[in-house]
């Protein structure tokens, strides 16, 4: 078993809550069939009005149980029942017993996994080399950029010309090297170290599981880790690596690589297809009126059912995802907005309205912001936390979290009436909401870059290299 237990009485705890785990199933079954889907912050809202969770930890106090992972992810855990889903590079689906940690099943989604594989038996050894190649590329790229910048120090340098030559010459053979590996059916896309292939949080009905990873893999799996289908839609084009996770509209998956498309869930057969730039971010689902529709990071609204464009670019996002409350579409980040969406889709097309601009800190957001009792909480790559009026855009106040060296990609999350606030150099900070900065606690764990997830008592985190469940602990 890969999970440490901390005591009988809290092993005692854990099996109550997973009984009461099969009554949860049978709700998450019955909300499935209303199109409630479990997926990316739950929800997509990030908010667990009805969590209790525990608002202190450290790898010594109120950890429940910790699961070893095969790799890292970024990946948000997703909760089913008594089953929790979790990815891990490059391609892993991860399933754990939501009581105790233990894993349950684990399926890869690779390249090699895809029946045409058998005709390419290095394909192994093809993807290394690629990589190899990609990292000699952008050493020989800089090796050409210094002695370029040499040459026009010392224009006359007979040894600088040879070095300039040189230098081009080594980076068109291996770009040529490269470029046959390219055009294969099964090459991987660029990624970076920090984002990998498995960003995108898988998500649930509650009968089936399905999965995005950045190489263009989608696939489809029963609860018992049997796949129902699997297959190539698009290979991302992002720089840096595909993050964007998948979500459900009743029986279609909807999944951004570089085009929005539609999937048939059961089959995974493809529906639609509507060009519609990219972003990291995860898009958001609601509706305007009768009219179900999925609003990307760019701004697109789409309709759901057949992928009409309603409007277009009514805003953007660069990194975080857009989040919806009360008819209202939130983009939030240096220059962001608020957009209200009308009541009624019109046969012409979609009439939105921009209520309000707004200038929070400069700086990158890779969180998504959360939306609260009319605040809107958000906070930079840098760990700068801002609150912002929600009627006007008006920014209330910024604090600087000093959370150290490290990055903020966890998106802000509310359980219990708090704020939880996440750098990946392994601290978090509790925070009151309100018009005032009031700080609650600030924990150290483990690296993540995962949104954390609450239900009940309990809170669970996907760390770079353990998947965690705090909860109340009588080990002090």
């Amino acid at each position: 078993m890969n999970a440490t237990r901390v005591t009988k009485h809290t092993q005692q705890l854990l099996v109550i809550f997973a009984s009461l785990g099969l009554v949860v199933a049978c709700l998450l079954t019955a909300s499935a069939q209303s199109e409630n889907a479990v997926g990316w912050r739950t929800d997509g809202t990030g908010e667990y009005p009805d969590a209790t969770p525990v608002v202190e930890w450290s790898p010594e106090k109120n950890v429940l149980w910790t699961t070893p992972m095969p790799s890292f992810s970024n990946s948000t855990p997703v909760i089913v029942g008594d089953r929790l889903f979790v990815c891990a590079e490059s391609s892993t689906l991860v399933c754990v017993n939501l009581a105790d940690g233990e894993i349950l099943w684990q399926q890869t989604n690779n390249m090699e996994d895809l029946p045409e594989a058998a005709e390419v038996p290095d394909m192994q050894q093809q993807h290394q080399r690629a990589a190899e190649l990609r990292k000699e590329i952008g050493k020989a790229g800089g090796t050409l950029r210094r002695a370029k910048k040499d040459l026009q120090d010392n224009p006359d340098d007979a040894g600088l010309k040879t070095a300039v030559s040189e230098a081009q010459k080594n980076l068109v053979a291996l770009v040529k090297e490269l470029q046959p590996y390219n055009k294969a059916w099964y090459s991987l896309p660029a990624t970076d170290a920090v984002n990998g292939f498995s960003s995108a949080t898988p998500v649930s009905d509650g009968e089936s599981v399905y999965v995005v990873f950045g190489t263009g893999m989608v696939a489809g799996y029963d609860l018992e880790g049997n796949r129902l289908w699997g297959r190539v839609v698009e290979k991302p084009t992002i720089g840096f690596g595909h993050s964007a996770s998948p979500l459900i509209a009743g029986d279609k998956l909807l999944v951004h690589l570089v085009n929005l498309t539609a999937i048939d869930k059961a089959t995974g057969e493809t529906l639609w297809r509507t060009e519609s730039k990219a972003g990291f971010g995860t898009p958001a689902v609601t509706r305007i009126g009768d009219t179900e529709v999925v609003i990307t990071t760019q701004g697109d609204i789409v309709a759901v059912e057949d992928g009409t464009v309603l409007a277009k670019s009514v805003s953007s996002l660069t990194y975080c995802g857009p989040v919806v409350e009360d008819d209202v579409i939130y983009f939030i980040q240096h220059g962001g907005k608020a957009i209200q969406l009308p009541e009624t889709v019109d046969e012409g097309g979609l009439a939105v309205e921009t209520l309000w601009t707004t200038q929070p800190r400069k700086d990158r957001y890779y969180a998504s912001p959360v939306v609260h009792e009319g605040l809107i909480y958000a906070c930079t790559q840098a760990g700068c936390f801002s609150v912002i009026d929600a009627a006007t855009g008006e920014v209330i106040y910024e604090q600087m979290l000093k959370l150290g060296k490290g990055t903020c990609y966890a998106s802000v999350t509310l359980a219990g009436g708090l704020l939880f606030v996440s750098s990946d150099n392994d601290t978090t900070v509790v925070v009151k909401p309100g018009r005032t900065y009031q700080e609650v606690a600030r924990n150290k764990l483990e690296q993540f870059r995962a949104s954390p997830v609450f239900i009940g008592d309990r809170l669970y985190i996907r760390g770079l290299k353990n998947l965690l469940c705090l909860g109340e602990s009588d080990v002090e």
